[in-house]
């Protein structure tokens, strides 16, 4: 459910193209968060002193990696922002083997078959890397924040519920995003209501019910296993526009697809934090 919500953001992203990207991150992180307060406003769980410093950085690090990522897609390709935005779970393997958890090596596997698979996909569309380093390396930067934040909530979910961490990381993810659209100018209000309905499509849908649902699962897998679920993404993405933009499927999708997938079910199913 996670990654079949999550893949329909680049899709409003399309759509909506009149309304800078940074602007669409913004809501998108404000509304869910509203959406969680007022879900939870009765909840008198609050979060922990040490768990509120670890929500401030895992929110910094998540609105970090959406400013990254759009800047990485209007730099280069859509194919190499979002290849180089997937290297997450690359990012927290390695984290894991830093501290002395190395991944099971089935896991292992899955994941270079879910990268193997994306090559596929979006191989015919790959920039050369170095063509604009500028933009490849902002993508990447994406990625390595989407892992740490991934790495907080591992830590913060063994003890706080999934909506009173979500409501939380969602706001600060928004403020930083806010001080980011202030200091260059990027304009957040003055949008037709047609827009903010698509604001609260962004937060409601790719966000409570694709970001905050992985969140909700990284109390039973590890990271690794919840950064590797959007690499799905571009798959699901591509049978989405072929509905709604008859958008021809391209034909790599059909090879890579079965990686992709094969790879995300061998990292889930060796990936239990328990």
């Amino acid at each position: 459910m996670a990654l079949v919500s999550v893949s329909s953001s680049s899709l409003v992203v399309r759509y909506a193209a009149s309304v800078p990207a940074v602007t669409l991150a913004f809501w998108r992180m404000f509304l869910a968060s509203g959406m969680l307060w007022v879900y939870s406003i009765k909840k008198t769980e609050s979060l922990s002193k040490k768990n509120r410093t670890r929500v401030v950085f895992a929110g910094l690090f998540l609105g970090l990696h959406f400013i990254f990522f759009f800047i990485g897609v209007r730099e280069v390709s859509v194919a190499n922002a979002t290849l180089l935005a997937n290297t997450g779970p690359f990012f927290t393997a390695l984290f894991s083997i830093a501290v002395r958890k190395p991944i099971h090596r089935y896991a292992f596997l899955g994941l270079v078959c879910a990268m193997v698979g994306i090559l596929v996909v979006q191989g015919s569309e790959l920039d050369t890397i170095m063509q604009n380093f500028y933009g490849n390396f902002f993508s990447l930067l994406s990625g390595v924040c989407i892992a740490i934040t991934y790495v907080f909530a591992s830590k913060i979910r063994k003890n706080t519920s999934n909506v009173i961490y979500g409501r939380s990381l969602f706001l600060v993810a928004a403020l930083t995003i806010a001080l980011v659209a202030i200091i260059f100018a990027v304009p957040l209000f003055g949008f037709s209501l047609e827009h903010f309905c698509w604001f609260l499509f962004l937060g409601l849908v790719p966000t409570v019910l694709g970001h905050n649902v992985l969140n909700y699962v990284i109390k039973y897998l590890t990271p690794t296993a919840v950064a590797s679920v959007p690499l799905g993404e571009p798959v699901i993405a591509s049978v989405f526009a072929y509905f709604l933009f008859s958008e021809l499927i391209p034909v790599n999708a059909y090879f890579g697809a079965p990686f992709i997938f094969i790879g995300i079910y061998l990292i889930l199913k060796n990936s239990s934090s328990r």
